[in-house]
């Protein structure tokens, strides 16, 4: 069991190297399997097609993300710091990680297959629906902001960001989801809290930056 279980990491880290740097389409079984060192045999007691081994990555990515958002959540911060914390941690591990970003590369490229992206958003945005009301409940929320309408905002903003920025250009990547905080802020913040968060958000930009400058 061990052997086996070796030989499926090989496989999925191969592939979260592969598909991070190049498009799906350009990827073959032949250049993972090249990279892994395993033989094709290997490959189908694991998966039986490519399209199997993708969808396999992005599942093994958003347990991740969930194990990551829970993590953020035990910080005890403000439900609107914790968002913010949660959008620059996930930016950081897509910049920082191959599997992070050949999953979100994947879901782009063949999410519409079976309604898998918009699945895995809406997860996305039911997770960050909790987390909102719980900003709502703590009184950071303008009184006319709706926790749903809000996060389907944020989860938006962080794949457009995503999808118009270099991402081999790290910093200017994290300034662009900075930028794009500091425009949205002013649509749902209390007014008496928005200088606030602002500099909570120029913060957290600045040490994601300084950390995978390290990376």
């Amino acid at each position: 069991m061990q052997h086996t279980d070796s030989a499926r990491e090989q496989i999925i880290r191969a592939a979260a190297h592969q598909f991070a740097h190049r498009s799906y389409s350009l990827v073959s079984l032949d250049d993972i399997l090249r990279e892994a060192e395993l033989t094709k045999g290997a490959m189908y007691f694991h998966f039986r097609s490519k399209h199997a081994l993708a969808l396999a990555l992005i599942d093994t990515q958003s347990e991740i993300m969930r194990n990551t958002i829970n993590q953020l959540l035990a910080n005890k911060l403000s439900g609107l710091e914790t968002l913010v914390d949660i959008c620059f941690s996930l930016a950081m591990q897509d910049v920082t990680d191959d599997l992070a970003k050949s999953s979100l590369h994947l879901l782009e490229a063949i999410g519409r297959t079976d309604d898998i992206q918009t699945r895995r958003l809406s997860e996305w945005v039911a997770a960050f629906t909790e987390i909102t009301r719980r900003a709502a409940e703590e009184g950071d929320l303008a009184d006319t902001a709706d926790p749903a309408d809000v996060s389907r905002l944020l989860v938006a903003m962080y794949a457009g960001t995503r999808q118009v920025s270099d991402l081999e250009n790290r910093a200017e990547y994290l300034r662009h989801l900075e930028r794009a905080w500091l425009l949205v802020l002013p649509g749902f913040v209390r007014t008496d809290r928005l200088d606030y968060f602002a500099q909570f958000v120029r913060r957290r930009s600045t040490v994601a930056i300084r950390t995978v400058g390290r990376c």
